[in-house]
């Protein structure tokens, strides 16, 4: 079933929710926990980005995939890395904005014609 503007409204609200407990996971002060592979920290990033690329496409199905999405995306990720750098046991990584990026890429290269040729989005 395609994405209306009806439903639209409900992907919209789900985006905040998203922004609001990614913001509180990045943010909160942690201690250091051993990971169960190297690199599961970017691929978190990824997996969160690519969500909030799917979530800001969906809460606007009349526009396409377009700057107007994934620009305030990735200054949300800048964002939330210059903050980490003030929180204990975090810190600013370009590492982790490649990762925020590939995610949003991801999903414009790889989720987005998926939709499409399942005739969702």
């Amino acid at each position: 079933m395609p994405i209306t503007r009806c439903n639209a409204a409900g992907f919209q609200i789900l985006l905040g929710l998203a922004l609001l407990v990614a913001s509180i996971a990045m943010l909160s002060p942690s201690e250091p926990e051993p990971f169960l592979f190297p690199g599961e920290d970017k691929l978190w990033h990824l997996l969160t980005f690519a969500v909030l690329a799917f979530l800001a496409d969906a809460g606007w199905p009349d526009k396409g995939f377009v700057p107007l999405k994934y620009l305030p995306l990735c200054a949300y990720g800048i964002g939330i890395e210059i903050l980490q750098n003030y929180i204990p046991n975090r810190q600013f990584g370009l590492d982790d904005l490649v990762a925020d990026g590939t995610g949003l890429l991801l999903y414009g290269a790889l989720g987005l014609p998926l939709l499409r040729r399942w005739q969702i989005r």
